[in-house]
């Protein structure tokens, strides 16, 4: 799998499991636009498909871990860039 990441340097397990089956890159800011703008800013990861679209995966309405991918990859953005560039970019803040 071939992914572009600030978010984590490990492409061959999932990023919240460790599991290294069933691999699907998961664009951490999706829907309208935002999905683009992760690719551009590197702002994926690996997930398995049971954390990515599984009954408790990020896609299926489990908020808590999609609010915990969302705080970690701004912090790693913040890292690179700044909070105002975030702010201007992504226009809310997850931390």
């Amino acid at each position: 799998m071939k992914i572009n990441s600030i978010v984590t340097s490990e492409y061959n397990k999932c990023f919240i499991c460790g599991s290294e089956r069933s691999l699907e890159c998961h664009h951490i800011f999706f829907g309208t636009g935002n999905r683009k703008l992760s690719d551009t800013y590197g702002l994926t990861v690996p997930l398995c498909a049971y954390c990515h679209r599984g009954q408790n995966g990020v896609h299926s309405g489990n908020k808590q871990l999609d609010l915990y991918i969302k705080r970690y990859a701004q912090i790693e953005f913040e890292k690179n860039f700044s909070y105002e560039e975030f702010m201007k970019v992504f226009g809310k803040n997850y931390r």
